[in-house]
């Protein structure tokens, strides 16, 4: 195995790593704020949310174009010349994340609140504690997998320089 195709797998590992870190960072901060009453002015809490971009203008790439594979060819007609953009380079086209607000508010009916409209409604963040809790589970369990790859990477370098 070479030895760049470990560290790119260590590379990417730490992109997902800190992507599922923000996500846990944003879905705890909706948590904290889930009750948050507007304040004088009527603003309301906007959900954030964690969308993905693709940073220092890399395009769109389909799934089987980021697992090409370099295949040793017994003839030169057997398989058709593809395009061999090293793995490394397609590293450096990691994806990104960044946190956006989710516009939008509810509406609690609850007269007695003090900043409760005529009709007796108060606005509150559009935060639902039981998605937010799947999402942060959802992130948590990325989180492990991602762990999971970086120590099968880092025992799979030790053993190649056992060898």
């Amino acid at each position: 195995m070479k030895a760049g195709g470990i560290f790119s797998t260590m590379r990417m590992t730490f992109s997902g790593l800190s992507a599922q870190m923000k996500r846990l960072e944003t879905i705890s901060e909706n948590i904290a704020n889930a009750e948050k009453l507007p304040d004088e002015n009527g603003n309301v809490y906007n959900r954030k949310t964690i969308v993905e971009s693709l940073n220092k203008g890399a395009r769109n790439r389909r799934f089987r174009d980021e697992l090409s594979l370099s295949l040793r060819k017994t003839r030169s007609d057997h398989i058709a010349q593809t395009n061999k953009s090293s793995r490394l380079e397609k590293a450096k086209d990691a994806v990104d994340v960044e946190v956006v607000e989710v516009d939008g508010n509810k509406l609690v009916y609850n007269p007695t609140h003090p900043r409760a409209d005529e009709n007796g409604y108060v606005l509150m963040p559009n935060v639902n504690i039981v998605e937010e809790m799947v999402d942060m589970i959802a992130a948590s369990r990325s989180y492990e997998a991602n762990v999971s790859v970086l120590n099968a990477s880092k025992n799979m370098a030790k053993k190649a320089m056992e060898i």
